[in-house]
């Protein structure tokens, strides 16, 4: 076969692709991963990962903002295509289909004032505190079951610390990557800390896509199995120096 034609071949697909619709990809901010510069456009690591990915393969995406819930319940719907930054749960695989490997993991952790951050150093000690957490999101076992907590739940975490802050809560949860990352700013830093009780566990975060929109998954699965071999993400991730190291 004449190289020319081999490499047509090779490379039909990805313009057929680049030509269709755009990827709807729902999120919500969640700093260093999605966040708003000064001129409201986002950035951050998943918005970096995105656009490579999109530059490998000639797909185009339409990324949306919306509270978490309402990104879900679009997938759940057919209403979008993707997703970044999901944790695994058997759940939400009734509705959505996860690339294989994971792109980053962090670790879930309890935050609050530093006198009762002190004081918590085990999971039954959250009896009879006011608990806030992000709706439909994903910590650990046996916490997300845990009906006899006192949770409350609201749409992100920059509610959550505001909440902390004023004292409508007790402490809240969250993953270390996003709720460090918002502690270095001078109006909490010092206010708000972590709590001595650790969860042994840690969340992988996936790539999922909508069962009802599979077509160019494993187009985009390929490329970002390709990125990881290369270590194209760690190297990203550094680049934020503000993505905190877990602890």
């Amino acid at each position: 076969m004449r190289l020319w034609l081999l490499a047509l071949l090779i490379l039909a697909p990805l313009c057929r692709a680049g030509e269709g619709q755009p990827l709807r990809v729902m999120t919500d901010l969640w700093p260093p991963f999605r966040m708003e510069d000064e001129n409201g456009q986002l950035q951050g690591l998943d918005i970096d990962l995105l656009a490579e990915l999109s530059r490998r393969t000639g797909l185009r995406f339409d990324v949306e903002r919306a509270p978490w819930a309402r990104g879900l319940a679009a997938l759940e719907q057919g209403k979008a295509d993707l997703m970044t930054g999901l944790a695994r749960t058997a759940e939400r695989e009734r509705y959505i289909q996860y690339l294989d490997a994971p792109y980053y993991a962090c670790s879930p952790r309890f935050y609050a004032n530093p006198a009762l951050a002190t004081r918590l150093d085990d999971y039954g000690k959250l009896r009879g505190l006011r608990i806030g957490h992000v709706r439909e999101s994903v910590y650990f076992q046996p916490f997300d079951g845990d009906q006899a907590l006192n949770k409350v739940g609201v749409s992100n975490e920059s509610q959550l610390l505001e909440m902390l802050a004023r004292g409508r809560i007790d402490v809240l949860v969250g993953t270390d990557c996003q709720v460090d990352y918002a502690l270095l700013t001078p109006e909490l830093g010092g206010r708000i800390v972590k709590a001595a009780y650790r969860p042994e566990t840690r969340t992988e975060l996936y790539i999922g896509f909508s069962r009802q929109r599979l077509d160019r998954l494993p187009q985009l699965a390929a490329a970002l199995e390709a990125l990881l071999r290369e270590g194209w993400v760690a190297r990203a991730a550094r680049r934020y120096q503000t993505v905190v190291a877990h602890q």
